[in-house]
């Protein structure tokens, strides 16, 4: 009885030992036991990282959020547009050239904003304006950017301004019927600025060789705005300087390109002249306007001698062409640049005999 107590005591102990080394066993499977050099180290547990540990590595080691672009906008050329009904931006300003970009803008005071909502979706000396302001990205508006204007020009205006050490490539383009070249700013927004050296021969052979090569340069000089060049603009270089040498091999600049071929042609018949000018541009005819009274007819009233007049000379003795920023004026012969029917602008081009 007693043995057998004894074998049933040992056979239990036996099955406990084994079933604390399993339960031993099924407690390490995934647990890295490290070894030291004094031997097998007592196990410890796996401690996971706090969400806000997480957090703050993500901070210290993830790559930080920027800042909003900033930029200075000198005389940049665009066309201020309306947006879409349902939109919730009021209007957006369209960067020329085509595919320069598409943004908000703001008024940096209320006379401004107010001029800018009478700009939006105009036509001929309000087509495309000239804009100063700051420029900033990462903001509540078209695009995710914003120009804010603090001041605008536009229509027969000109005005010139200092600048330095700008930035950018030079383009070449075909304007009036022949070649020009323009300055591209490098950065955010590619402005084109037309350049020239005018004072200085050797310069300009420089900006001749710099064209379309990729070459990035630094210019300084006078900034024309209003001018019949690249954009309305031109700078007047005063020094050019390498940063960058381009790796594009210089193309050859077509001069034969007839950027006048789609436009449409005026006929004044009746003094016997012609002209072309795009579909944007806008035609206003002018007569005669008054008389010195004694040139009056005897016998005829003031009324009678000014349908004379008008059916003589026709409302064509003056023409007036609206386009973009600038206008020019036509006067037909007979009115003697005039002096003696009908004003017809400063300066006028007579159409001669």
């Amino acid at each position: 009885m007693k043995m057998k107590n004894k074998k049933h005591h040992l056979l239990l102990a036996a099955v406990a030992l084994i079933l604390s080394m399993l339960a031993c066993s099924f407690l390490q499977v995934g647990v890295v036991t490290p070894t030291g050099e004094e031997g097998i180290q007592p196990i410890s547990e796996e401690i996971e990282p706090s969400p806000s540990s997480e957090i703050e590595e993500a901070e210290e080691e993830g790559p930080q959020e920027e800042g909003p672009v900033i930029l200075n906008a000198v005389a940049w050329l665009g066309h201020i547009a309306s947006m879409p009904e349902g939109s919730q931006y009021d209007d957006v300003l369209i960067l020329n050239p085509e595919g320069t970009g598409e943004y908000g803008l703001a008024g940096a005071t209320p006379e401004i904003e107010a001029e800018i909502r009478t700009l939006r979706d105009g036509e001929a000396a309000q087509n495309y304006i000239h804009l100063w302001g700051s420029f900033s990205c990462g903001v509540e508006d078209v695009n995710g950017c914003q120009l804010v204007v603090d001041r605008l020009q536009y229509g027969a205006n000109m005005a010139e301004e200092e600048i330095r050490n700008w930035v950018g490539t030079i383009k070449g383009f075909n304007f009036n019927m022949g070649p020009a070249f323009g300055f591209v700013l490098d950065g955010e927004v590619p402005m084109h600025y037309g350049v020239y050296a005018s004072q200085d021969p050797t310069l300009q052979a420089e900006i001749d060789s710099l064209r379309d090569t990729g070459t990035l340069v630094q210019v300084s000089g006078k900034l024309l705005v209003g001018v019949p060049d690249v954009n309305s603009t031109r700078i007047e270089v005063s020094s050019l300087d390498v940063i960058e040498e381009g790796s594009e091999v210089q193309p050859t600049l077509e001069t034969s390109f007839d950027p006048t071929a789609d436009w449409q042609v005026y006929k004044n018949s009746r003094y016997g002249y012609e002209f072309k000018y795009p579909d944007q541009a806008t035609l206003n005819f002018y007569g005669p306007e008054g008389f010195a009274m004694e040139d009056l007819p005897e016998g005829m009233t003031p009324e009678e001698y000014m349908d004379a007049l008008m059916k003589e000379y026709t409302d064509q003795l003056c023409i007036q062409i609206e386009y973009s920023l600038g206008f020019i004026y036509i006067s037909a012969s007979p009115n003697n640049q005039g002096e003696l029917l009908v004003h017809c602008g400063v300066p006028a081009w007579g159409a001669g005999d």
